[in-house]
């Protein structure tokens, strides 16, 4: 028998499970090293309540609801296979603060916290905005690590000098599975800490904070095996001690490695709490000249990922169904089905998702409209970072939807007429782990890389083409839509 027809017999009894640890749910699969998921686990997350707006959340909690959904994947393996790594995506910058046993010494602090107003300026107050989106790779902004640890500095001093490790909450994870410290560049990139061409911890940064590098984890690349499942930790996921644990990713290169997005002229829209616009470049310098997020996505060997946001939009449209539309646990179901109901314009209903308007909900629209409305408005604020990418030069010649959203039948139709483009969906909600699934299969040794997972791996796909009578309503709508709202929130 020969090496490789061994091998391949080896590869069918061989799984993997990627995780995307989410803002709002933490999601996982299981799949094969030919690309079947045989099994998709979910759990919602939790946050600690508040009344002054912040948001926190307890990390030892959310390491247990990762957990439960290791079980059940590792549950559904077939007999005879077995789990030949893990990793995860993650929706990082949460701040986690952990003492010397690794226990956190307060409640995590997530990314979309918006408690720090001056304490920013007390400790950066003479950063350059553009100096340190050059050299971390996202703009300066009061929001992730670099503002969490700068409120830290300035109101529990003693709490961020006292704790022996400062990390984000996928860290805090990964320690908890192998008893080791280590965070890739991608994830790294969200702490605002390091130097993202150099991938190194920026020490000028650090010191301003009075953080030392030792409190920090140590960085190695995406797809290195960081440890083997400890025993506690094959306890709580019945995986075999010693499983390696795989880097992984943030959350949206890991959809991209999810969905077949790794060259130049493909564009990913992945669909989460935040809807991000992902695509590969080898001009960095022209993503941060366009205010782009930055990710090191292949590097050195490939492109870089460069992104745009509209962040935290699905909490947004949330407030909207919930206000006018339906408010049970079955509303987004509802939401899509009256947006289904409804043609193409709303009947001229314009509604921009991510500001807070009062909607004349008894008048001349109905719900059907005012569902297709919000959906609507959500393509136009794609359509407008498409028109200024492309007005920088940068084009694409293929579209693909990932996240909730793609998983349904009205969301990637519209998106499709709005852009005139053709959208490919493909792994929907579960895309982000399914990356992290490949990274796992790569630091395992079961695949070279991306491109030679993705040549093995098969995935189905849906197509939606655009409808020309839809298009043609949507660009005089479009017109509309952009007179009416000339600033456009954007990170």
């Amino acid at each position: 028998m020969s090496d490789e027809h061994m091998k391949g017999e080896k590869n069918e009894l061989e799984y993997v499970i990627g995780l995307d640890i989410g803002t709002s749910a933490v999601k996982g699969v299981l799949m094969s090293a030919g690309g079947a998921i045989l099994s998709r686990e979910k759990a919602a997350t939790r946050y600690l309540p508040s009344d002054d707006g912040l948001i926190e959340f307890n990390a030892g909690e959310w390491y247990e609801s990762v957990t439960a959904i290791i079980r059940r994947l590792a549950g559904a393996v077939p007999s005879g296979g077995t789990v030949a790594a893990i990793s995860m995506a993650s929706a990082s910058g949460n701040t986690v603060l952990v003492n010397e046993r690794g226990e956190p010494v307060r409640p995590a602090i997530s990314w979309m916290d918006e408690r720090v107003r001056e304490e920013m300026d007390e400790v950066f107050g003479d950063a350059e905005a553009s100096e340190v989106h050059e050299r971390i790779g996202w703009p300066y902004m009061p929001l992730f690590p670099l503002a969490h640890l700068s409120w830290l500095k300035c109101h529990e001093p003693e709490t961020l000098a006292g704790a022996a490790r400062i990390c984000l909450s996928t860290d805090y994870m990964l320690y908890r599975l192998t008893g080791q410290w280590g965070i890739d560049p991608s994830t790294a990139t969200t702490f605002y800490l390091q130097d993202q061409k150099a991938m190194q911890w920026h020490l000028p940064y650090a010191e301003r904070l009075g953080v030392s590098v030792d409190q920090l984890p140590p960085i190695h690349p995406v797809g290195s095996v960081l440890g083997g499942i400890t025993p506690s930790a094959a306890t709580a996921t019945t995986l075999r001690e010693g499983t390696p644990v795989v880097l992984g990713a943030f959350d949206h290169p890991c959809a991209a490695r999810g969905s077949c997005i790794v060259k130049e002229g493909q564009l990913l829209l992945s669909c989460g709490t935040s809807w991000v616009g992902f695509f590969p470049t080898f001009d960095r310098r022209k993503a941060v000249e366009g205010k782009l997020l930055v990710d090191p996505f292949l590097q050195p060997r490939g492109p870089w990922g460069a992104m745009f946001s509209l962040p935290a939009i699905a909490t947004s449209i949330d407030k909207y169904i919930c206000r006018y539309i339906a408010d049970g646990p079955d509303r987004y179901r509802e939401f899509d089905r009256l947006a289904s109901a409804a043609a193409p314009g709303a009947g001229g209903l314009l509604i921009h998702p991510m500001l807070e308007e009062e909607l004349d909900a008894g008048g001349a629209y109905g719900k059907e409209q005012l569902a297709r409305a919000l959906m609507e408005g959500t393509a136009y604020l794609l359509l407008q970072q498409v028109e200024k990418l492309a007005a920088a030069g940068l084009s694409f010649t293929s579209v693909t939807m990932v996240g909730g959203p793609s998983e349904t039948a009205p969301w990637p139709q519209i998106v499709a007429d709005v852009l005139g483009r053709e959208v490919v969906t493909v792994n929907g909600s579960c895309a982000g782990a399914v990356g992290a699934a490949i990274v796992a299969g790569i630091g395992a040794g079961l695949y070279r890389n991306e491109e030679d997972a993705h040549r093995r791996l098969v995935f189905r796909r849906g197509v939606r083409t655009p409808d020309e009578a839809a298009h043609r309503v949507y660009s005089e709508q479009y017109r509309r839509f952009a007179g009416n709202y000339q600033k456009v929130r954007r990170s």
